[in-house]
């Protein structure tokens, strides 16, 4: 009896291969899910006028304050799907939940806005706004650009013999290590959500705010500190024997603290400031659920080998 082990190539075909949605057809419907989501919105804030007249003036339903986060929002789940259906696993289940947890992140300002006495009725179809984003760009990613399973075809499968001291598993961080920088990143984005609701947007230009000086300083504190580890992490993690997962979470928390930080740049500036939270806001999305990805992705990745006896 000898020992053979299977490449993963032969594993994914025994289960059966998936064909991955084109950039081009995810592209197309993201521009539909960040359209129909931006009519939605539209939709319910003119309902929402015309109920209460009153809330016509109110700052959260300018056009340009929810048409602007709608699309960066839906564009940086676009981006997230193209990636998922080509490097994870299980890239359905690992969306839906990102899908979740994102939509109790957008729900906090809400509870936030709740909490500083707004309009109770403007801050719920506030809350109904970002349902209806998750549900639209969700559901038409998943089956507008699926990411679909075939038939299995073991006669084309490949087989490999490898030596019995061969190592079959990529090292993995520390789960913790990915807490801690997924903590991090959630700490810094509160912070920075004090100081943009306690700091006047029509401030002047500058790197401090006259009123609220100390929020800025610890948030920019935090910002570095963040920029530090997230820069080590990826630097150790592409210069060893990482499993994949966990170097595609490595840079894309790296991306996205860069983002931030060129956001938070840009805030200095009055013009800018707009665009400037606008990419604040991306960049915590992006190192929030790079850092999620290993600890959400539990199947095996396609690099590794799968030992089987026979």
């Amino acid at each position: 009896m000898t020992k053979c082990r299977v490449t993963m190539s032969e594993t994914s075909a025994s289960r059966g291969t998936r064909t991955r949605p084109s950039g081009t057809r995810v592209a197309l419907v993201t521009v539909f899910a960040a359209s129909a989501s931006v009519a939605v919105n539209y939709a319910l804030v003119h309902l929402a006028t015309a109920f209460d007249p009153t809330l016509q003036h109110y700052p959260h339903f300018r056009f340009s304050d929810y048409g602007t986060l709608t699309i960066v929002g839906v564009l940086c789940a676009g981006v997230a799907w193209f990636f998922a259906t080509r490097f994870l696993a299980s890239p359905r289940q690992s969306f839906f939940r990102v899908a979740v947890v994102s939509m109790v992140v957008l729900w906090l300002p809400d509870v936030w806005l709740f909490l500083k006495h707004e309009p109770s009725r403007a801050v719920t179809y506030l809350i109904v706004m970002h349902l209806a984003i998750a549900l639209i760009t969700y559901n038409s990613l998943v089956f507008a650009a699926p990411a679909q399973r075939h038939a299995p075809n073991v006669a084309s499968a490949p087989r490999a013999l490898v030596g019995p001291d061969e190592k079959l598993t990529s090292r993995r961080m520390p789960r913790v290590l990915w807490v801690t920088l997924l903590l991090a990143v959630v700490v810094e984005f509160l912070a920075g959500l004090i100081g943009m609701l306690y700091v006047p947007f029509n401030r002047p230009d500058g790197w401090l705010a006259h009123r609220g000086e100390a929020i800025y300083l610890v948030h920019a504190l935090l910002g570095a500190f963040l920029g530090i580890a997230a820069v080590a992490v990826a630097v150790h993690v592409l210069r060893t024997q990482a499993h994949r997962i966990e170097r595609i979470a490595a840079v894309s928390g790296l991306c996205g603290v860069v983002i931030g930080a060129i956001g938070g740049a840009l805030c200095v500036s009055h013009p800018l400031r707009l665009l400037g939270m606008a990419l604040m806001f991306v960049g915590v999305a992006v190192a929030f659920f790079g850092y999620l990805i290993p600890m959400i992705e539990t199947k095996p990745v396609a690099s590794a080998s799968t030992p089987v006896t026979t």
